[in-house]
């Protein structure tokens, strides 16, 4: 990409105006003074790949000094070649080129494009690099991390043009795009595939990386959150076995505990949107990162996905079996979610002082920060612990509110009244939680550039949007958890529709729909029992 001098940050308004912008949001003092709707600003990203091709071809044809448009400057060479040629031939077999000097041709610069335009495949990457890569917390920040992540990078190419492709023809619904899409995909496929058979240990990262954005392309694809969330589960699934294959590593955080644990977390959610059990070799490979973190305050995290894995086992117990109220079985599942809540309790202590953050508070847009609150953590992987830790206690919490609406013999004999009422407090509590870190795993666009840098934490690992499709499950839990105020289904499902039309991710429509089934229902239900008691007192 060619660049014509430093690029302004200001509006389109006042750059066309060539006048100084003072990117005042939401709107610059220059537009509000003459009454004209700010158009915004250019994020970093749209500097970097700014096309300023017209301005580099104006500056070209003043230093030839052509005035007219490049089709009159060809002409004009075409004409000139042409005269030449007829005043002046060259017979070669009569006269050595030496022997008369030849006049000086009039020479004019070749026709250049008015535009130069990117091709499909180029426009994905483009998409990809601006929406999913970029302007994120966990996005590379320095030319060095930009240079590093594409180093090695040509096996990951596919799948890369892939995402971007997948999420411009989602908003655009060009069909030539999504079969590109497509297409890539499955050439990714097949290159990863040929990656992990070689088992080169250099091309390491490029395997994972790879494995990971085939995952990210299936949230973005998107077929309906289940069958999505499933198919994405079976690729972070295969990059786990590569991983695993070559830990311990001696120069990664925690000996490779850390980034293997990160993919482990990453599949509570598909498992428990699909009512699937954890893959075979989970708990082997989670007995491992135990061995390498012991006596680590980190090991805690190993404890909370045991945890976590043992919420999926008592979900699907109660998914596919009958209870009546009063009988053994039933007062045993309630005692067995009672005790899982105790052991969470008991893990919040330990994760604090392991992944310690703090609450800030400031002025910033509504939609961006929830209640003008927000954490800051000292690294990205503490802040995605917190969240995968906050979103299974809700459900274990609101598990425990259902059994007490469903069968109240059951949680009448075994949850103390004392304990109910702490049941929602603590579910308001985490969901408000959730809602808060969110700057720190996605920037709203509405956040400043200058601003953005409150909200992130250390220790990034330079992969973009990769952990996004969690956090969009985190907020539609924290949005539908029952019994918090309306204003957290409003945030969470506002979050969700920013995130598709931005990124084009079909992950994120989907979660959007299932927040309006919610509301619809629950307003269903709270209109029949309005009914029933009006039927009561009649």
């Amino acid at each position: 990409m060619v660049y014509c001098g430093k690029a302004s940050q200001g509006c389109q308004n006042c750059r066309t105006r060539r006048i100084k912008c003072d990117k005042k949001r939401p709107e610059c003092s220059q537009c509000i003074r003459v009454g004209k709707k700010c158009p915004g600003y250019r994020d970093q990203l749209s500097l970097m790949f700014r096309d300023e091709s017209s301005k580099v071809i104006q500056k070209a044809h003043a230093q030839w000094g052509s005035s007219g448009s490049p089709g009159e400057a060809s002409t004009s060479a075409s004409t000139s070649a042409s005269s030449w040629t007829a005043e002046s031939p060259v017979d070669a077999s009569s006269s050595p080129i030496s022997s008369a000097p030849l006049p000086p041709r009039d020479l004019a610069p070749a026709r250049i494009p008015k535009k130069v335009d990117l091709n499909m495949e180029q426009q994905g990457m483009h998409f990809y690099i601006d929406r999913y890569l970029m302007n994120h917390p966990d996005s590379p920040r320095t030319h060095d991390q930009v240079a590093a992540y594409f180093m090695g990078a040509d096996t990951a190419q596919n799948v890369m043009v892939a995402v971007g492709l997948a999420g411009m023809s989602n908003l655009l619904g060009n069909k030539s795009m999504n079969l590109l899409a497509r297409s890539k995909y499955v050439a990714a496929l097949k290159q990863t595939g040929q990656l992990i058979a070689r088992n080169d240990p250099a091309g390491l990262i490029a395997r994972v990386r790879s494995v990971v954005t085939l995952a990210l392309f299936e949230v973005v694809q998107g077929r309906g959150p289940r069958v999505t969330v499933g198919s994405a589960n079976t690729h972070i699934n295969g990059a786990v076995a590569v991983l695993r294959s070559v830990l311990p590593m001696s120069q990664a955080p925690n000996r490779g505990a850390q980034g293997v644990l990160q993919l482990l977390f990453s599949m509570f959610i598909p498992c428990q949107m699909t009512d699937t059990p954890l893959p075979p070799g989970f708990f082997d490979t989670l007995k491992l990162c135990k061995q390498l973190m012991n006596g680590l305050p980190e090991s805690c995290s190993v404890d909370l996905g045991l945890a976590i894995a043992r919420l999926l086992q008592l979900w699907a117990i109660v998914e596919h079996t009958v209870f009546a109220d009063g009988r053994p079985t039933t007062n045993d599942i309630v005692q067995q979610f009672l005790i899982l809540e105790n052991a969470f309790d008991g893990l919040e202590s330990r994760l604090l002082k392991a992944f310690p953050f703090t609450e800030n508070r400031g002025e910033f847009p509504p939609a961006a920060v929830f209640r003008g609150k927000w954490h800051t953590y000292h690294e990205t992987w503490g802040a995605r612990t917190w969240n995968h830790y906050r979103w299974a206690r809700v459900l274990v919490n609101q598990r425990l509110v259902n059994f007490i609406t469903e069968y109240p013999i059951s949680a009448n004999q075994i949850i103390p009244t004392l304990r109910r009422a702490r049941c929602y407090i603590t579910i308001e509590r985490l969901a408000e939680d959730i809602l808060i870190s969110a700057p720190s795993h996605w920037h709203h666009p509405m956040l400043a550039s200058e601003d953005v840098p409150k909200f992130e934490a250390g220790g990034q690992s330079n992969a973009g949007a990769v952990g996004l499709p969690s956090l969009l499950w985190h907020l539609t839990t924290a949005g539908c958890a029952p019994n918090v105020p309306p204003e957290f289904w409003d945030w969470a499902y506002n979050s969700l529709l920013t995130v598709w039309k931005q990124m084009g991710m079909q992950h994120a429509k989907a979660l959007s729909e299932m927040m309006e089934e919610h509301r619809a229902k629950q307003e269903k239900e709270a209109i029949e029992q309005d009914m029933k008691i009006e039927g009561e007192d009649g």
